[in-house]
């Protein structure tokens, strides 16, 4: 068997992964589960300013993320890029709650205020929106 490294992309693995393995363990539990290893993941990290959040997404091979709008209490973003198109190319159900979740904990370490999140697939643009709600009045501890 021969390898062509230039026939698949870096992230070829991730993509087997995400939406070939982890749909056919966790099954209909796949978003709730990967929602919560989101924000555990994120924990193990400090951010200091937004683009430290963007960087560390990129960097983990999430895609890229741009900051769409931002209101007293809500944020919309988009995920993008290669490893977005990609994994929306081969697998158009593909789930991003882990990424949804790694962003909403991110962003209440980054603020201090108790966030949560949602995605929403924009199939024609294979681009990922992640809304996130944040309570100032909850406490984060």
């Amino acid at each position: 068997m021969t390898s062509n490294t230039n026939q698949h992309p870096p992230f070829q693995g991730i993509i087997l992964l995400r939406d070939s393995l982890l749909p056919d363990l966790l099954k209909e539990d796949q978003s709730d589960i990967l929602y919560w290893a989101g924000k555990e993941l994120a924990r193990s990290f400090t951010f200091s300013s937004l683009d430290d959040i963007i960087s560390i997404l990129k960097t983990a091979s999430f895609g890229t993320l741009t900051l769409l709008e931002q209101k007293k209490s809500s944020y919309l973003f988009q995920l993008h890029g290669e490893v977005v198109h990609s994994r929306l190319s081969e697998h158009p159900d593909a789930d991003f709650a882990l990424e949804t979740g790694f962003l909403a904990q991110a962003i209440q370490a980054y603020t201090e205020t108790y966030t949560e999140g949602s995605f929403n697939v924009v199939r024609k643009k294979k681009v990922v929106e992640i809304i996130l709600q944040a309570d100032r009045k909850e406490s984060v501890d």
